[in-house]
């Protein structure tokens, strides 16, 4: 009888092994603005309006609101006709950034009701009879009789990522014969699964063929900032929905959400809050149920980690903003004299140097502002010298600066500032604000402004606004201000209106002598017109 081999288990004994089966979920969010809400009411029945797509998990989705409405002839619904051109849509390479299906009707604009009516608790009144009121249902849920589509959070957690899209209400007009049904009284909202990534997780074989499990919750959000939003979602004891892959077949149980979101009148009751300057706005959770290791895991390299992981958007202007304002650290100062009166600004020599040439030549050098660690500004307003340091520090203007809150006569002096320290950046900002503030006013000061801080599409601008109302602005302050402080204007401003003036006496000729064209063959016309009619006559006469 042979011996058992050296180091092996002896014979009846076996190894202890072990495994682990791990499952949690991947959380993301959606947020989607629709603007122009009173355009698409009367779009018709079971036509949606389609978000952004989006990606959780390795899939792509899309949010589904239905203004008027989406009925069944079944309680086990699926996509109609206009699901499947905004799925389809959704799907392709560049998808529309919203769309409409379906004819625009006008309406009055109104919102929904406070945070948990209907949704949580009490209202997640389960399964049976939430499937026999409609609501709660969506191809992608369980079965009616078991849909318990209890409205209610599902619990908080971390979102990895958040994602916006914006759908502007333009109604495109693809109705079919006949007349629309606008009659039902709720707006419905859904999420459908339109694709996958080249790492889908959380795909899970069944008798159903692939699916997803998720807990998805939909939020209408109160614009009032009362905290009233409606919520409804799928509570973790009413388990996760099933959501099909099959995204060829017709019979696929594709997506998930609520026949009855919220009555329409609610929806559009300026009391509530979900309607404010004519939009409503849509939040979508979904927490994607993952699961790894095991035998039946769909890949052997397990699930990405990736979406696991929320990456912050950058923050160094707001941390250097903060910085500057703190004076933490701070090793020089900036002094703004005015009326007789000194502020001291306490800024960081470096960050000076790196972001100024201005300042990078005189900290660089034996003057005395180097020396002495000080540095006077006698001719700027304190404002303005403060707004050039945020910038110097953040790259960006202050809050309460940017875009339209920027005024006019502050743009002016930013851009004077912007040429003196030569932040190129900060002086493409005020060009581009004055350009947009050009009058018959203010067109001859900025002018002027343009050509003494080198600011050349703000001058391009001015002159050819100028040459085009001369008469008007030549009666304004600005325009004798302009001939007395740079006078070599005038004569660009000839130039300008020379060239323009020629052009359009070359046009006028060409006019001209097509005129003199059509005239002659005019002339020439009747006279051959008279022969003939003489002609006619003599005929007549023989």
């Amino acid at each position: 009888m042979a011996s058992a081999a050296e180091g092996s288990p002896a014979r009846g004994q076996q190894g202890n092994t072990t495994s682990k089966t791990i499952t949690d979920t991947i959380v993301g969010e959606h947020t989607h603005t629709i603007v122009g809400y009173s355009l698409i009411k009367g779009i018709g029945d079971g036509e949606p309006i389609a978000s952004e797509r989006f990606s959780v998990g390795g899939h792509e989705w899309v949010l589904l609101f239905y203004p008027d409405g989406k009925r069944s002839s079944s309680s086990d619904p699926q996509l109609g006709p206009g699901d499947a051109v905004a799925m389809h849509h959704a799907a392709a390479a560049v998808p529309p950034p919203g769309m409409v299906m379906g004819a625009a009707a006008g309406g009055p604009p109104a919102p929904v009701p406070p945070h948990g009516a209907g949704a949580g608790g009490a209202g997640a009144a389960a399964g049976g009879a939430a499937a026999a009121a409609g609501d709660g249902d969506g191809a992608g849920a369980a079965p009616a009789a078991a849909g318990a589509a209890a409205a209610g959070g599902v619990p908080g957690a971390m979102i990895p990522g958040q994602h916006h899209g914006h759908a502007a209400a333009a109604a495109l007009r693809m109705a079919p014969p006949g007349r629309r049904d606008t009659t039902n009284e709720y707006a419905a909202l859904f999420v459908a699964l339109i694709g996958e990534g080249p790492n889908p997780q959380g795909v899970v074989n069944t008798n159903e063929g692939k699916v997803v499990r998720a807990f998805h919750r939909f939020t209408l959000v109160d614009q009032t900032g009362q905290g009233r939003d409606l919520t409804k979602g799928r509570t973790r004891e009413a388990g996760a929905v099933k959501i099909s892959c099959a995204r060829q077949d017709p019979n696929a149980r594709n997506c998930h959400g609520y026949r009855k979101f919220v009555k329409r009148n609610i929806l559009e009751d300026p009391a509530r809050g979900f309607l404010a300057n004519d939009t409503i706005i849509i939040k979508y959770t979904i927490e994607l149920v993952v699961s790894s290791g095991g035998a039946l895991s769909r890949s052997s390299n397990g699930p990405s980690k990736a979406e696991l992981i929320k990456v912050p958007p950058p923050s160094i202007g707001k941390d250097l903003g903060e910085l500057f304002y703190s004076g933490l650290n701070s090793d020089y100062v900036v002094v703004v004299e005015q009326d007789g009166e000194q502020e001291e600004i306490k800024v960081h020599r470096m960050l000076l140097e790196s972001r100024s040439p201005f300042f990078r030549g005189m900290l660089e050098s034996n003057m005395a502002e180097a020396q002495q660690g000080r540095y006077v500004v006698r001719d700027m307003l304190a404002p303005v010298v403060k707004a050039v340091l945020h910038f110097i520090y953040t790259d960006q203007l202050p809050e309460d600066l940017e875009g339209p809150n920027l005024e006019v006569a502050m743009a002016q002096h930013l851009l004077a500032a912007a040429d003196m320290y030569q932040l190129t950046r900060l002086r493409r900002i005020c060009e581009r604000r004055l350009c947009e503030s050009v009058d018959v006013e203010t067109a001859a000061t900025t002018l002027a402004l343009a050509e003494q801080n080198h600011a050349e599409e703000l001058k391009r601008v001015c002159l050819d606004f100028v040459s085009r109302n001369l008469a008007a602005v030549m009666q304004t302050d600005g325009y004798r201000h302009m001939t007395r402080s740079c006078p070599i204007l005038q004569a660009e401003l000839l130039q300008v209106i020379a060239s323009t003036g020629a052009a359009a006496v070359a046009a006028a000729g060409h006019e001209r002598a097509h005129g003199v064209h059509r005239g002659h063959v005019q002339h020439v016309r009747r006279l051959e017109e008279g022969a003939d009619e003489r002609r006619v006559r003599q005929r007549r006469g023989e």
